[in-house]
């Protein structure tokens, strides 16, 4: 409350708006020359098999006893510990540095090797899978998102360890249904929410792995966010799935602002907590996915008719939405950080006694949690400078990769940037709009 957040949102507004002018007298050389940049590190192991993702598979077993028989307490119990803030903020972090490790770590190859083996499932490894429906797409991944997104920021107690622990096995079992209907590897492409989340979010990383001809692949390192420019277009269901990772963790913001409150008449000083609010909390979710939605359509639509190449053929829609990712994270990275620095001190106490029988395998047994930080104006000015730099960073990279994307589609400069106008637009809008949500008020 004691910072000018309003000269910070001015300022991160100019800061998007400028880099799109200054990329107006760039050379489109220049451009090409920066994105096509890579040097080879260093070659990787040939394969590891499934051993990575068995020994993720048996810390998940692991996890879900705790769920059950452990502390019902979420800061005492592991489960929700790792799920909420060691994997899904923690490990979403890494990934956009390190590139898309869950592709190693991931259980659900091992979960479908088990699987095959019980009796009554031996059939299905000897029997082909059934081809995956072209017109599935990604939708499957983005309903699962969706309904995971509904159960983290709506329903009232996605923190209790046994909800948590039915949930996750509930989407085990959809999962391994879909890898046995339509083949492992068909189904962690297309139909796997978190296969796709996170090879997204590693489209971020500036490591990539280049396939060799004979020899093992090799890590490259190059541009950060190299991998949206070479992702390709996505079908509509990858357009969905994408605006609903950004439209997600915004709704989470929202939600809880007394701009909001207001407006569904509730009084933010005497908020009436998550169980009240299920139904209109519903509401918003989908309503912020489909306003996104229309928004960044719009701005595709006008960007096209200004570069006189608005009738007929393709829109762009599927093309431009890679830029979003970058915001996506950076919306990510800003809402959960500050959580994420006390509840991970939380996950290190947790994860060495999982069962409250006095263990101490991690050798933190006397670790004191502390948020004191948050209450320190010097420590929390620097948290809120970062936290504005990562929103601004991405917002200007979005509009680095768009201008990246239109000049490949145009080839002329002047059609590039004349469809870059809506979607710049838009992004400048974007970053008021999410440095707003963080200065704001917020009640719960």
């Amino acid at each position: 409350m004691l910072l000018p957040t309003g000269l910070y949102i001015l300022g991160g507004a100019l800061a998007v708006a400028l880099s799109f002018a200054v990329m107006a007298f760039l050379p489109s050389r220049l451009f090409s020359a920066v994105a096509a940049f890579s040097r080879p590190l260093w070659r990787l192991p040939r394969g590891t098999g499934i051993a990575p993702g068995a020994a993720t598979l048996v810390l998940l077993a692991a996890l879900l006893g705790a769920g059950f028989g452990a502390s019902r307490d979420p800061l005492d119990n592991p489960l929700p510990l790792v799920v909420w803030t060691l994997w899904w903020v923690g490990f979403t972090f890494l990934t956009a540095l390190a590139g898309n490790l869950w592709q190693l770590l991931n259980p659900w190859r091992a979960a479908y090797h088990l699987a095959t083996l019980l009796p009554g499932l031996a059939s299905w490894r000897a029997a082909p899978p059934l081809p995956y429906p072209a017109w599935l797409e990604y939708w499957p991944a983005a309903l699962l998102l969706l309904a995971f997104a509904w159960f983290e920021l709506v329903y009232p107690a996605p923190q209790d360890p046994a909800i948590l622990a039915t949930a996750v096995i509930v989407y085990v079992a959809i999962t391994l249904a879909g890898m046995l209907l339509f083949g492992g590897e068909a189904w962690l492409a297309r139909g796997e929410a978190f296969s796709v989340f996170f090879r997204m979010v590693g489209w971020l990383s500036p490591f990539t792995p280049q396939a060799g001809e004979r020899a093992a692949p090799r890590l490259t390192v190059g541009l950060p966010c190299r991998g949206l420019l070479e992702a390709g277009k996505l079908p509509a269901s990858g357009v969905a799935f994408v605006l609903l990772a950004l439209s997600s963790v915004s709704f989470d913001g929202l939600s809880r602002t007394f701009w909001f409150l207001g407006l569904i008449g509730e009084n933010p000083l005497e908020y009436p907590g998550r169980s009240a609010l299920v139904a209109v909390n519903t509401l918003g979710l989908a309503g912020t996915a489909l306003a996104l939605a229309a928004v960044y359509l719009l701005a595709v639509l006008l960007g096209q008719a200004l570069a006189a190449r608005g009738r007929g053929g393709d829109a762009g829609y599927g093309r431009y939405v890679v830029a979003i990712v970058p915001i996506a994270f950076a919306y990510h990275f800003s809402h959960y950080l500050p959580t994420f620095l006390v509840d991970a001190q939380h996950a290190l106490r947790a994860l060495g006694d999982p069962f409250a029988l006095g263990w101490d395998l991690l050798g933190l047994r006397g670790i004191h949690v502390s948020g004191a930080f948050l209450a320190n104006h010097d420590l929390v000015h620097a948290l809120w400078n970062v936290q504005v730099a990562v929103i601004v960073a991405a917002h200007v990279a979005a509009v680095f990769v768009a201008h990246l994307l239109a000049l490949r589609q145009h080839g002329a400069l002047r059609a590039a940037l004349a469809s870059q106008l809506p979607m710049t637009a838009l992004m400048v809008g974007y970053t008021i709009f999410g440095l707003w949500l963080l200065s704001t008020p917020v009640a719960g």
